[in-house]
């Protein structure tokens, strides 16, 4: 029988090839299939999978992850994404520390790492060579007379063949003292791997850092008089160095070596180009919009690029080495969900990911917090992949006791087996719609909160550097410096000369404007607009015409109009660039017959990076049309027409008609008030205006008179209005087709409408025609199709009626589109209560710390001359009030995460609640604990309270419990009741009750460790073993022994019989004790706990947890209880047969 067809794949644990079976379906044969196989078969977790890649055995460019594969090749799996600290890979993912580990050792051995200068770190390598025999020592229990043998297996290839047998001599006598010496160490093997990576990091930061043989058009400055190509090395270095010592840069595309000051473009992340003996910056990795490739040339859309930067390669592998590697950190810096050149190459699990609007492994903490605040309501759920399996999904899903509920799906053999608690049977379905309807039947409308390109999750984004990359530098001079620089206060009186003549109203009903000469330094002038409310408006719309102005000043956009400053005195007024040639939709409607096709592409090209740009820093709009655009510059001759988009006026006032239809989404089309608010604050509502104001670009301005764009736009009557070459190309299709979509997460963002009108602007191309090929995997021959065209433009619904798209959740459940910020408001279109430019950012608000002097802004406090406390976003919520996270500031120190907890100040209660505040603050200022949550400091000014403690990133054990269930095994929940139980005998140590020990005051660190916080209700004691309340509080009855709830009375024991309820939400994943029962008061509770035999019982797999721990903390008599110190005896037996964790 013949052997079974396979690819043959380098593992350098092994240090052999291993045999990856192909794949049944040829459709499945890719690089990224052979990938995910090795890392099944070694154990690589799919959170770490983007790191990640596949080259030829040998050779040194990457493949895609689309390519096929050959079983006539050997390939070489590697770890090829580099993240900002390799000591997080162990916590990442302890197989592929391990791996990356063995393949940085291989390529020490055979001489490929090209930094490293053999002569020069000679002593360096023998102490690599004395680390490695010595992890070999502990991880395989190899003797010494056994590492003597195979000595010449831990040297280095290229010291082997160039040194004498004296240096092997004295070599081996080095090495072996020094091993003598260490031998008996008690070392941790993965330390002693740390060790060696770091090391070998320190002297060789650019080892995974890949290099390029390339040509560019010389560069502007020292060669401006050259013409044709100039040969260059290209690099992506993800993150900048912190040295300024000199450094021996390889340039492996052809053996040449320099030594390079670190004081060149080196010293700071992203794409380096390396002529004239340096290494210059090109642009950051978030600076590039989209990827184009045609044939051996590489053209980058960079922001604030009107052209793209083009690359010509020599070789297509390489070229598609070169793409791929800055597509992956991309993915892994900047979007997970974005392929840069998603038309040349991509990712098919991407691909599959977006088909199904699965988010990647975002964790579940990350999951469930991203439906908390969106404000859905019941049935909102996220898909993930699993962190730990491959195949694996979980589904996070609100439900309606208002707790998120996690669910397992498996997908295998093309069907989603789902296994339903209390059934032993797995369902199986075909689609996953099906699926997710049948989670939870008692739920009659589900739907899916798709990724979007914001999401930041930590898992995701494993390469984004923890200090920002470097900014742009400011231009210099004249009023390119002027345009560059934040905006100023302006004195109208000594340099504004304001034309009289030119005053003309503002099409917003609002505002008017004229021109004015803006008197610069040197006695030069430069000509301006200056825009002001209109005299009847002053009194009552002031604020709003500030709050535009405010939000402008921060732009800094080549494509968006620019605020050069404000006049204060009255009138007040916005200083703003000139636009010469008028709006653009007159200027058009003027030059229909002039205006080439290519110069309307460039307009919409330029629309389409001033929207990138507003999205990117999180403001919409919300006034986006071609009358918004204006034209500063035109060139007849040359065809070159540049249009900026102005600010949005007071449009955000203004009643909102038929007449604007056309530039809102269908679902926000009925203008009622509740639509209208919520459209003025949804970023996607920008996406829709955009691709309604790229047709009327397209159109040459004509006037639109579209009244019931649910019948005009499947029509498809809009093309008639366009010219034949525009018309006829299927990337500006695509651009108004995707962009008008019915299902508002098939919309287009605008980085991918940047990258349609780059291709769009060669008329000429072979891929500029509709119907000759295929649009993001989709025929263009079904999208021209008009029964087709207008099914998908219309339907309200994605592949089933009750797995939904956003746009069917209720009014206190809308979820934005593109946007991680909730929606908030209901105000009415009328109203100037809303903001008319949003920026979503959380502020500290509410509660005892916040003046309500200004909104969407970070708050500080000043503790010293030194030191300040910085709120970020709000962490949760309870009767009391908020916490928050923070940062603290101190000099000369890294700044710290911090969780910061306030009180209301508008409670009625609330001098007790502060007197409660400051007894928790004494109290928690005496502990000192590794379960317990640190206490930082108090901060107590003009009746303010906040309290500063440690962070613990993964939130409440509660939450945890429920997104964690699938991969919690006993052990780890009987070393987390370990940890509580450690933590409670020191409480008990310090005579201190807590009083309200529960899984949601569970603090999670890690899987390892959690702490106890929330001493709120905890009481000192003071000798007397038990406290008696004196004030009736909301109080968490369920937890409460039965003594406590006869007589407010509480002790340690009564902490013990809290503890046994904290183990029943911990052994059945966040269940609510008591679930089936209605507890209205204590006396009720107290009745039921008489009634009962056996309280709060456990499933069957945990009756030994029950017998040995709940069951003696439930005892009736106080006195009879189990004792802390006794439980932790028992969790110390019953964890000592899983024997010890090593992590």
């Amino acid at each position: 029988m013949p052997d079974e067809a396979s690819y043959q794949v380098f593992n350098y644990v092994a240090d052999c090839f291993i045999k990856v079976p192909v794949a049944d379906r040829e459709e499945e044969n890719t690089c990224e299939y052979v990938c995910r196989c090795v890392c099944r078969q070694l154990k690589i977790k799919p959170v770490v999978f983007a790191l990640v890649g596949l080259r030829v055995h040998g050779e040194k460019w990457f493949l895609a992850g689309c390519s096929r594969p050959s079983t006539n090749k050997k390939y070489d799996f590697r770890l090829r994404f580099k993240v900002p600290d390799l000591s997080c890979l162990k916590a990442l993912d302890l197989e592929l520390f391990n791996y990356y580990y063995s393949q940085l050792r291989y390529d020490l051995l055979h001489n490929r790492i090209p930094e490293i200068d053999y002569p020069k770190y000679k002593n360096k390598i023998l102490g690599y060579v004395v680390n490695d025999m010595y992890r070999k020592m502990i991880e395989d229990k190899v003797g010494l007379n056994e590492l003597k043998r195979d000595f010449q297996k831990y040297i280095p290839r290229k010291i082997s063949e160039q040194h004498s047998v004296f240096f092997f001599n004295v070599a081996h006598k080095k090495i072996f003292d020094s091993l003598n010496s260490i031998q008996n160490r008690d070392h941790d093997v993965n330390y002693v791997k740390n060790v060696y990576i770091n090391d070998i990091d320190n002297i060789a930061p650019g080892y995974l850092y890949e290099e390029y043989a390339a040509e560019i058009q010389y560069p502007r400055g020292e060669f401006s008089s050259r013409t044709g190509k100039c040969p260059v090395k290209l690099r992506f270095q993800p993150y900048g160095t912190t040295t300024r010592d000199t450094a021996k840069y390889s340039s492996t595309g052809g053996g040449l070596e320099r030594t390079l000051e670190r004081e060149d473009a080196t010293t700071t992340p992203g794409l380096k180009v390396f002529y004239a003996s340096k290494w210059q910056h090109v642009t950051n990795i978030d600076e590039i919009l989209t990827i184009l490739v045609e044939k051996f040339t590489v053209k980058l859309a960079l922001e604030d690029q009107s052209e793209p930067y083009c690359i010509d390669f020599h070789d297509q592998t390489e070229l598609n080495s070169f793409v791929t590697c800055l597509a992956g950190y991309y993915r892994l810096m900047c979007k997970w969900t974005v392929y840069l050149c998603q038309d040349y190459l991509s990712s098919p699990m991407l691909n599959l990911l977006r088909e199904l609007k699965c988010h990647g492994p975002i964790g579940g903490k990350y999951s469930t917090d991203k439906i908390r605040e969106k404000n859905s309501s019941c049935g909102a759920c996220i898909i993930r992949q699993c962190e730990e399996q491959y195949d694996t999904f979980y589904v996070d899903m609100l439900e309606t006791d208002g707790l998120i509920k996690t669910y397992k799906l498996i997908h295998a053999e093309d069907q989603w087996h789902v296994q339903h608690e209390n059934e032993e049977q797995v369902c199986r379905y075909n689609q996953l719609t099906e699926a997710l309807k049948s989670l939870n039947p008692e739920i009659t409308s589900v739907y899916r909160l798709p990724p979007s390109d914001n999401d930041t999750a930590p898992n995701l984004l494993l390469c984004r550097p923890t200090v920002k990359s470097s900014p742009k530098h400011l231009l210099r001079g004249g009023t390119q410096e002027l345009g560059q620089k934040r905006a100023c206060i302006i004195n109208a009186a000594k340099e504004l000369v304001i034309n009289r003549n030119a005053v003309e109203d503002e099409i917003d009903g609002f505002t008017k404007r004229t021109r004015a000469d803006f008197l610069l330094p040197n006695n030069s002038k430069m000509e301006v607009t200056l825009k002001l409310l209109k005299n009847e408006k002053e009194g009552d719309y002031l604020k709003d015409f500030l709050q535009v102005a405010g939000q402008w000043a921060t732009i800094d956009s080549i494509d968006i109009i620019k605020l050069y400053g404000m006049t204060v005195c009255k009138p007040i007024t916005m200083v703003l660039e000139y636009p010469r040639y008028g709006r653009l939709d007159e200027f058009l409607r003027a030059r229909r017959t002039t205006v080439r096709p290519t110069a309307l592409i460039e307009i919409g090209h330029s629309l389409a990076r001033a929207l990138y740009y507003l999205q990117k820093h999180g403001i919409v709009h919300g006034n986006i049309r071609c009358s918004s655009m204006l034209v500063t510059q035109y060139d007849d001759g040359e065809q070159r027409v540049l249009a900026k988009l102005g600010d949005p006026g007071m449009h955000g006032l203004r009643l909102l008609t038929k007449h604007d239809l056309l530039w809102i989404p269908y679902e926000y089309q009925d203008l009622s008030e509740q639509s209208v608010a919520r459209l003025r604050q949804d970023p996607a509502t920008d996406v829709w205006a955009c691709t309604s104001t790229l047709w009327e670009i397209f159109s040459r301005g004509i006037k639109m008179h579209v009244y019931k764009p649910t019948e005009f736009l499947p029509s498809r009557k809009w093309l008639q209005t366009m010219p034949p070459e525009l018309k006829d190309s299927k990337q500006i299709y695509e651009c108004l087709s995707c962009g008008w979509h019915a299902d508002p997460d098939k919309r287009l963002p605008p980085q991918t409408i940047v990258g349609l009108l780059v291709h769009a602007r060669q008329l000429n191309g072979s891929y500029c025609t509709v119907g000759n090929g295929h649009v993001n995997g989709h025929s263009t021959s079904n999208m021209l199709n008009g029964s087709d065209f207008k099914n998908s433009i219309l339907s309200m619904e994605t592949n089933s009626t009750l797995v939904r798209s956003r746009t069917d959740c209720t009014s206190s459940s809308y979820v934005s589109n593109g946007s991680d910020s909730e929606l908030r408001s209901n105000a009415s279109s009328g109203s100037s209560s809303l903001p008319l430019l949003s920026n979503h950012i959380n502020h500290f608000s509410g509660d005892s710390y916040y003046e309500k002097t200004f909104v969407n802004c970070s708050d500080y406090i000043q503790l010293s001359s030194s030191e300040r406390i910085i709120f970020h976003n709000m962490l949760g919520e309870g009767n009391y009030g908020r916490v928050y996270r923070g940062t603290l500031e101190r000099d000369n120190q890294m700044p710290r995460e911090v969780a910061l907890k306030t009180i209301y100040d508008d409670r009625s209660d609330l001098s007790r609640v502060k007197d409660d505040f400051r007894r928790e603050v004494d109290i928690m200022k005496s502990l000192q604990h590794a379960n317990i949550v640190e206490f930082i400091c108090f901060i107590e000014e003009h009746d303010k309270l906040v309290v500063v403690m440690e962070y613990v990133p993964m939130g409440s054990l509660l939450a945890y419990l429920g997104y964690k269930r699938y991969d919690l095994m006993e052990q780890d929940l009987l070393r987390m009741a370990r940890d509580i139980a450690n933590g409670m005998q020191y409480l008990f140590e310090k005579q201190i009750v807590h009083r309200d020990l529960a899984a949601r005051n569970i603090l999670v660190e890690s899987k390892k460790c959690v702490k106890i916080s929330d001493f709120g209700l905890a009481q000192v004691t003071e000798g007397s073993n038990y406290y008696v309340a004196r004030h009736s509080r909301e109080l968490p009855i369920r937890w409460y022994a039965p003594e406590t709830l006869e007589t407010q009375k509480y002790s340690f024991q009564s902490d013990v019989w809290s503890f046994g309820v904290t183990l029943y939400e911990m052994f059945t994943y966040g269940a609510t004790p008591y679930p089936h029962v209605d507890v209205k008061s204590a006396a009720q509770l107290y009745q039921l706990l008489q009634l009962e035999t056996k309280i709060l019982q456990l499933p069957e797999q945990f009756a030994d947890v029950y017998d040995k721990l709940m069951g003696p903390c439930f005892q009736r008599d106080p006195h009879e209880r189990i004792t802390f110190s006794e439980l932790l005896e028992e969790l110390n037996d019953m964890l000592n047969q899983y024997g010890e964790p090593i992590y």
